[in-house]
């Protein structure tokens, strides 16, 4: 499961700033293990620090991490931890609601298809879109998805330029 990203060294000891994806910083119960992608293989790191900085970020000390410089080669990896280790907090009021079969109008383009489900991606949920046998998918987000009618069964889109052409 995706924690978040090391943003930057914190300090000179060889303390990480990680930038939380979905989860918060109190959702967070076994600090014990994490997995830092490190050329595309999940590398086991235990957690020897540990600070809460605001609810979007913590600060760690890794094991083996003792300088600066160390730091520095882990910035932008991401940061992962076991399902186990993260409070599970997901309501069924967090659930997105069922859009399948909702009518698909863009703004600039009008109608573009039929909603299908909700791919659950971290950090980017997608919705399926279906047009002449066709399934393109939209970026589930506040600046493209304008707007849930459940009575009209419809979903206003303002999507990016080109999304429908490819």
């Amino acid at each position: 499961m995706l924690l978040g990203t090391l943003a930057k060294p914190y300090g000179t000891r060889g303390m990480l700033l990680v930038k939380l994806g979905r989860i918060k910083a109190d959702e967070i119960k076994d600090r014990g293990l994490v997995f830092v992608e490190i050329d595309g293989l999940p590398v086991p790191f235990f957690v020897t620090e540990f600070a809460e900085k605001t609810t979007d970020s913590i600060v760690v000390r890794l094991d083996g991490v003792d300088d600066e410089g160390r730091a520095r080669e882990l910035f932008g990896c991401s940061v992962y931890v076991m399902k186990d280790q993260v409070k599970s907090r997901r309501k069924e009021s967090d659930l997105p609601p069922p859009v399948n079969g909702y009518r698909v109008v863009d703004v600039r383009l009008g109608f573009v298809g039929v909603a299908g489900e909700i791919i659950e991606m971290a950090q980017n949920p997608l919705l399926t879109v279906m047009k002449d046998d066709r399934e393109y998918l939209i970026p589930v987000h506040e600046d493209i998805i304008l707007e849930i009618n459940d009575k009209a069964r419809e979903i206003r889109v303002d999507t990016p330029e080109g999304l429908f052409d490819l």
